[in-house]
């Protein structure tokens, strides 16, 4: 029997992120010999289509020697590296090539699924609303605006014109206050690199302000529209053909003026320290969040609006965090914060006495559910909360007395429209694993929700069974799971089931839609959905117990629902693929190696998989997560579960498939390569060993639609070709097939 759900809080034993309680067997120079230290000889060379090899390159790091040759894979401009990356497509594409009427059925349901018009919540402006639109099949999204509510839309930004192949994206726009200028941002080939450029709403051409080399950039407009605004910029921007810092500092663009002489709002010194810009409504004070990576516990410096004196700091980067949400006058403020609650409590205090021990509480730690946001509007707080994955909002006011909770659908996650000062009425996007984004109107005053717009997707999988369920890791940690399948689906062992987890970064994972899934269980699969350590799911704590030398713990986390699913006769080993892009990428290759018996197929999309080196690439952003490969104590953590430094020869491993794109500049794409590599040339004989490299794209982002549709159509097609056919009626009729006693001989034969 699966373990029932319960509040992963209740058993999960405190530790401490910088204490690797999950190590099992010492790390050590002498014990991990033959796995460092190693040699690729040219018949291994010949079975892995001949990459470039160094058998040279070997560090001694912490008392271990290193060894790493495939090193030479790391220049991405080499000839030799693009020669090996063109056999290793071509491999993947005549293996799919076999499959051909495989992909195209599902490039035919997909197809059909994703043909309808879809549009973004609308964002007011001035008079005038601004959305993105997506028109069928059409390669990207639109930008439109329309003068007011009930306007005709007319196109402002069309990205499709101009490419031939739909590669060029847009990855941001701002419109101003008053919107009459939108400042937007377009990425080519899905890189990060962006290029900032305003637009004039009313003519529709473009102002000569240009600012390249910009990336995960942010703008925040000046009160007065045509003035300028603030945007972030990398620290030190891209020079000789070293690419930009991960770190961002805010800048001040004049409208106007060159680039050249933008002026510094802030920056954060260290290490790929980040700083943004941003406002609350009440507009009172300039603020500046600031941090490392994705760790949440940022600090917090302010001004009032306008002033060019210094900075104040609230809080420097430390053990919590700190999120104003609301300016109530006189240097009062409410902010949301994770000091004494893991799960988060909204508390109030005035800036000119701003410590702690002086803080007020407006809304204490929930018992079980994450407080991840509030919006003060209209004297009452709306508190969004995590729900068991779910969203959940409640509304209050302002004292704290809880009103009533918004009636969202249960197991919904719900985005929320921009919210004007005046509104009485807010629009919401509500979709589940089951079905699509559905446009709702939220009355304040009669906490009502009214439909709005359905979508016009013609599948859903409304009718499904969603249930939770949940497995005890190695430490006794309960993790809970999400599983979505057909009623007719028999739970004997036999059904497709696709295993997907992330577990890195703070990040949740919830019941959002995705084609991917409709199609997988219209199929007839079980898709399951796993909230591992690491993610943001259920507070601080669930984060830190899966980051630095805690990350171990999210490899077990992911073999134990694994393992529970095939316990629970939800699948079988056989019959278990499991699924994860970026760090749920490394997430999948770790796992394919720590536990390759439980594995019928395994996916790995823009993975890191050289832990020891990721911050070569990363710098310290990649820290708070990982921790720092320079200290002994975390090189020899990471050298638990980084993939690259753990493909013992000769190992009979399930079929994989690693994923990346040849411009991804988050996880470079030498990452899939020399884990694909190493992996086909060290592997048993037999095992199938794929790497697909998409050209001109990058992390995931900016993709046009039929490459997505494509990529999705390719991976099903490996997938069954590796545990049979997706639907259980088809694969028992080929397990009866199989096993079919040989037809006699006829007499005399």
């Amino acid at each position: 029997m699966v373990p029932a759900m319960s509040n992963p809080e209740e058993i999960k034993p405190k530790q401490d992120f910088n204490t690797n309680s999950g190590k099992d067997n010492p790390v050590t120079p002498a014990n991990d010999a033959g796995r460092l230290q190693y040699e690729i000889t040219e018949a291994q060379k010949k079975k892995a289509l001949n990459p470039p090899v160094d058998n040279t390159v070997v560090e001694t790091l912490h008392g271990y020697k290193v060894s790493d040759p495939l090193r030479p894979l790391e220049n991405l401009d080499a000839p030799e590296t693009a020669v090996w990356v063109d056999a290793k497509n071509a491999e993947f594409s005549s293996y799919v090539a076999g499959r051909k009427v495989a992909v195209d059925q599902t490039v035919k349901f997909l197809s059909g699924a994703m043909d309808y018009p879809r549009s973004s919540l609308p964002s007011r402006h001035g008079d005038k609303y601004f959305s993105t639109f997506q028109d069928g099949l059409a390669p990207q999204p639109i930008y439109q605006v329309c003068d007011g509510p009930d306007g005709m839309p007319r196109t402002l930004f069309d990205p499709n014109t101009l490419s031939a192949d739909g590669t060029i994206s847009l990855s941001g726009a701002f419109p101003s206050p008053d919107g009459s200028l939108v400042a937007y941002l377009t990425s080519k080939s899905g890189s990060d690199a962006q290029t900032l450029r305003i637009r004039n709403v009313a003519t529709g051409e473009d102002l000569p302000d240009v600012i390249e080399n910009c990336r995960f950039c942010e703008v925040l407009w000046d009160k007065d529209s045509s003035a300028g605004f603030q945007y972030t910029f990398p620290v030190t921007p891209p020079k000789d053909g070293k690419p930009p810092s991960w770190g961002r500092k805010a800048m001040h663009h004049t409208l106007g003026e060159a680039p050249d002489s933008d002026r510094q709002v802030y920056e954060k010194k260290g290490d790929a320290p980040w700083a943004n810009p941003f406002r609350l409504p009440t507009a009172q004070y300039d603020w500046v969040t600031t941090g490392l990576g994705f760790d949440q516990n940022n600090g917090i410096h302010y001004r009032p609006r306008g002033s060019d004196e210094p900075f104040k700091t609230l809080q420097e980067s430390g053990d919590y965090q700190l999120s104003p949400v609301a300016e109530l006058g006189n240097g009062e403020i409410l902010a949301l914060t994770s000091k004494d609650a893991s799960r988060g409590r909204l508390v109030r205090f005035n800036l000119n006495d701003p410590a702690p021990e002086k803080w007020q509480d407006v809304i204490p730690e929930d018992a079980k559910d994450r407080l991840n946001d509030v919006l003060y509007h209209k004297g009452k707080l709306f508190c969004f909360y995590n729900h068991d994955t779910a969203d959940k909002i409640s509304v209050h006011e302002l004292d704290g007395k809880h009103l009533h909770d918004v009636p969202l659908p249960v197991q919904s996650v719900a985005g929320l429209a921009k919210v004007n000062p005046e509104d009485d009425t807010f629009l919401l996007k509500v979709s589940s694993f089951t079905t699509p984004g559905d446009t709702y109107s939220y009355d304040i005053a009669t906490n009502q929700l009214t439909l709005v717009k359905k979508n016009d997707c013609k599948y859903d999988l409304d009718g499904c069974i969603v249930e939770r369920i949940s497995a005890v890791s190695k430490d006794g940690t309960v993790i809970p799971m999400t599983v979505v399948r057909h009623p007719d689906t028999a739970l004997d062992g036999t059904a497709a089931l696709k295993l997907y987890g992330y577990g890195a970064s703070n990040n949740s994972l919830g019941p959002g839609f995705s084609f991917s899934v409709l199609d997988w269980v219209k199929k007839g699969g079980i898709y399951v959905q796993a909230n591992l350590r690491g993610g943001g799911e259920f507070g601080a704590d669930w984060y830190d117990q899966g980051r630095m030398l805690n990350k171990i713990n999210v490899f077990h986390d992911f073999i134990a629902c694994a393992e529970e699913l095939i316990k629970g006769k939800y699948t079988s080993p056989e019959r278990q693929v499991i699924e994860g892009g970026s760090a749920g990428g490394l997430l999948t290759m770790a796992v394919m190696l720590m536990r390759p018996d439980l594995f019928g197929a395994v996916v790995s999309a823009v993975p890191v998989t050289d832990v020891v080196r990721l911050h070569k690439t990363r710098g310290g952003q990649a820290i708070p997560e990982y921790g720092d490969p320079e200290i002994k104590a975390f090189f020899e953590a990471i050298l638990e579960y980084s993939p690259y430094h753990n493909v013992k020869p000769g190992v009979e491993l399930p079929p994989h498939l690693l994923k990346t794109g040849d411009h991804d500049t988050r996880v470079p794409p030498f990452h899939a390569f020399k884990m694909a590599a190493l992996l086909a040339a060290l592997s048993a004989p037999g095992t199938v060993s794929l790497l697909r490299v998409a050209k001109d794209a990058g992390h995931g982002a900016g993709k046009p639609t039929m490459k997505v549709i494509e990529e999705m159509a390719e991976t099903v097609a490996f997938i069954e070709s590796a545990i049979g056919p997706i639907n259980q009626a088809d694969y028992k009729a080929s397990l009866v097939k199989t096993k079919a006693p040989a037809a006699p001989k006829p007499p005399g034969k």
